[in-house]
């Protein structure tokens, strides 16, 4: 085992923050997190343990205090997001961590009542941690071992499913509420059930059951999404797919894989041959958006709202490079009071600057691609973001890097393209990088740099720096260009902030010099980032 274990300390500073968390519940109804509290969780990990020990321990009480499980299940979903960021970033600790918070899930599976079980299984999918196969069909028997009453005959299966099926169609108002409750129960679901059930959907008497297929081709697994496009090809006429279901199959048709475009163009022909209209597109709201930084793990949020003095929409996206859209969310109609709070409660912890709708959709698109060659389709709710701001040409437009910057460059014209100005250029960058507040998340944080500073003899700073330069940063140029170039798309989106001005000139500069090969010592952004990942790492270990 490399992670640590919790000492006395760790599990009595977490029963007191799950206590805190429950009386802020009590209070205002919603659970929240001091800046000091979130960091002393993350440098943590190991109170996973007493998090998941204090919120059995309130399950399994004869009296409940349901605030303080719900504490507790709250910053358990905040752990395991922290520590599945960990797994990201390559540790072997942090997946290690992970699988032992399944293995016990699995061995509490009769020890606590049937829902508390199942909302602790929900936390993985609410912190987005992957389910190796072997664990979810262990999950899986946990779950009907746990679960009451006699197993059904293999016969009475097909009218189970329909009698639930019933009941989700009498209980839920959208198809994206069909999609979402699918979701939970994913984790304990195998792939072939699920693509069972989504077969049962489209044949569903409710319409809103039916409504959910199309959002169903974006699912994570490919033979839900086999199973939603054959389905739907099945039923293609008016009497069982809606316009909407039409043109939200078009939208998506350009979020998947290649391979399963075909089948969709051919679903899609059906349709109309069969006599269903396409739904029109709304006219695109006035919208007000904002975008944090690009962080130094690729990472930048953005917020999207419509104007108004009473409820809007408020929407937000989390992109990730390397990984796509990691995460969105919605809501049509949100009290303009909640949504002011929240936007300020947010730019507390980030730069954030007011951006454009031409930046959304760049961005959008850009990490749709980059969702593709990574294997990871974006969510149903972008359907609903889509839909919500009549983004209907959203498609799997790429930035092309390499041309991105040179045109950049070329456009900066010669009197700061020479060599003086150049040099000149890449001396502020590393000014910039190295000292200013809204860049100290720009370094290298994985288990590749934190193995440069755990080895023994430990190696001494300036020589721990020169092998990230030498042996970890060249084979990243790609991933530092595409960095800067998302940038330089923010710089230049920003408005209001005099602070910015000729900033994304000079990161074009720097982008343009990484694309040509010059060596990294020769760039000082570049020797600060090697610099601030040892510090990181030396801190962190």
């Amino acid at each position: 085992m490399s992670y640590p274990s919790p000492t006395a300390a760790d599990i009595r500073r977490t029963k007191a923050l799950v206590r805190a968390v429950a009386t802020e519940l009590r209070q205002s109804g919603a659970p929240s997190l001091e800046t000091a509290s979130h960091a002393w969780l993350e440098s943590q990990p190991q109170s996973l343990w007493p998090l998941l020990d204090a919120t059995v321990a309130g399950s399994t009480a004869r009296k409940r205090d349901d605030a303080l499980i719900t504490a507790g299940r709250w910053l358990l979903a905040n752990q395991l997001e922290l520590i599945r960021y960990q797994l990201e970033r390559g540790h072997d600790w942090a997946r290690e961590m992970l699988d032992a918070y399944q293995e016990k899930l699995i061995a509490l599976a009769q020890a606590l009542p049937e829902q508390d079980w199942f909302e602790l299984v929900n936390l993985l999918k609410v912190a987005k941690v992957p389910i190796r196969p072997e664990m979810q069909e262990a999950l899986t028997m946990a779950a009907v071992d746990a679960t009451p009453g006699e197993a059904p005959l293999p016969q009475e299966i097909p009218q189970q499913f329909r009698k639930l099926l019933d009941d989700i169609g009498a209980a839920v108002d959208t198809p994206f509420m069909v999609v979402e409750g699918l979701a939970e129960t994913g984790a304990l679901m195998p792939p072939e059930l699920r693509a069972y059930m989504t077969h049962e959907l489209g044949l569903s008497p409710h319409a809103v059951l039916r409504e959910a297929v199309p959002l169903l081709l974006l699912d994570p697994e490919p033979a839900v999404r086999q199973a939603a496009a054959a389905v739907l090809e099945q039923v293609a006429g008016p009497e069982t797919v809606s316009p909407v279901m039409l043109r939200r199959t078009l939208l998506i048709r350009n979020w998947v894989p290649e391979a399963e475009r075909e089948a969709i163009d051919r679903l899609a022909r059906k349709m109309r041959v069969k006599g269903v209209t396409c739904a029109q597109w709304s006219s695109p709201p006035a919208l007000v958006i904002h975008s944090s930084m690009v962080d130094g793990s690729g990472a930048q949020s953005l917020l999207v709202t419509t104007p108004g003095s009473r409820a809007g929409l408020f929407a937000g996206l989390l992109l990730k490079q390397g990984f796509g859209i990691r995460d969105a969310w919605g809501d049509a109609s949100v009290p303009r009071r909640e949504i002011n709070h929240a936007v300020k409660e947010t730019q507390r912890a980030a730069t954030w600057h007011t951006t454009g709708r031409d930046h959304l959709d760049v961005v959008v698109q850009h990490h749709i691609v980059r969702g593709l060659t990574a294997g990871n389709l974006p969510s149903a709710m972008i359907v609903d973001i889509a839909e919500q701001i009549g983004a209907a040409d959203w498609k799997d437009r790429g930035l092309d890097v390499p041309a991105e910057v040179e045109g950049r460059f070329t456009g900066l014209g010669p009197e700061l393209t020479s060599p003086a100005a150049i040099a000149a250029s890449l001396q502020r960058s590393g000014v910039w990088v190295e000292r200013h507040v809204m860049m100290q998340s720009w370094f290298e944080d994985d288990a590749v740099v934190r193995a440069l500073v755990e080895g023994r003899p430990r190696p001494k700073p300036e020589v721990a720096v020169r092998r990230v330069l030498e042996e970890v940063l060249p084979a990243r140029r790609e991933i530092w260009t595409e960095r800067l170039l998302l940038l330089v798309l923010w710089l230049q989106a920003a408005t209001g902030d005099p602070t910015l001005v000729g900033r994304w000139q000079d990161c074009v500069v720097l982008a343009h010099e990484l694309l040509e090969g010059r060596p990294l010592t020769e760039l000082p952004a570049m020797m600060a980032i090697a610099e601030r990942s040892i510090f990181a790492a030396r801190l962190g270990a």
